[in-house]
């Protein structure tokens, strides 16, 4: 009786392995702003917000469609440790040097530092701020102390997604909205066929997912 009794019990937990993993990927809308510009009114600031771009994250690869005037989409494959640029309009790609190092999955959101260093392509100086609620959300903050203009200053990470779902470097940031968790086709994290490789540039420095 009690075998079986344990035999039901690593069913039920068994049985929970793949709602946990599809929790983990998800689809959302990534919202640009400006942390710091005085000299610009709001009003102004809303004008030339670009429009929101499209995040789409299936265990160690992600997916970013950019809606400016480019229409770039970014795949990244941490696993792999590739990265390409897709250029739609043109049905062709190009490798990058680097991955969005804004955007990576974490093992332990509360220990989150080690990951964000490995993630990130400049040094950075890790610490844990603390828990935040953010849109409903239990997150977890971390900073990077003494970071430069250019380098992401803040991340926030969702304790369910283990994901970042915020960042915020000196003068841009980003914020994840209208999250939606479930498995995400495979096809969204693959160069289509018919796909031409342009050769990249001298010295790439990768394409940043941030508004310009």
């Amino acid at each position: 009786m009690k075998f079986r009794v344990a035999s039901l019990a690593a069913m039920s937990l068994l049985g929970l392995i793949p709602a946990v993993c599809r929790a983990q990927e998800f689809s959302a809308d990534v919202v640009y702003f400006a942390t710091s510009d005085p000299s610009a009114p709001s009003s102004a600031a809303k004008k030339s917000a670009p429009p929101p771009s499209k995040l789409y994250v299936s265990k160690d690869k992600m997916r970013l469609e950019t809606r400016g005037l480019t229409g770039t989409i970014l795949l990244v494959n941490r696993g792999e440790r590739t990265a390409y640029a897709l250029f739609p309009a043109q049905k062709a790609y190009q490798p990058i040097s680097s991955g969005l190092s804004e955007y990576f999955r974490v093992q332990d959101t509360e220990n989150a530092c080690p990951d964000w260093q490995k993630a990130a392509d400049q040094k950075i100086v890790c610490e844990k701020v603390g828990p935040e609620v953010m849109d409903g959300r239990q997150t977890v903050k971390y900073q990077n102390k003494g970071a430069s203009e250019e380098a992401t200053s803040a991340v926030w990470i969702d304790s369910a997604l283990k994901y970042v779902v915020k960042w915020e470097s000196a003068r841009t940031g980003a914020k994840v909205h209208d999250i939606k968790e479930g498995p995400q086709p495979a096809d969204l994290f693959a160069v289509p066929s018919g796909y031409e490789l342009q050769p990249p540039k001298k010295s790439p420095k990768g394409i940043s997912p941030r508004p310009h």
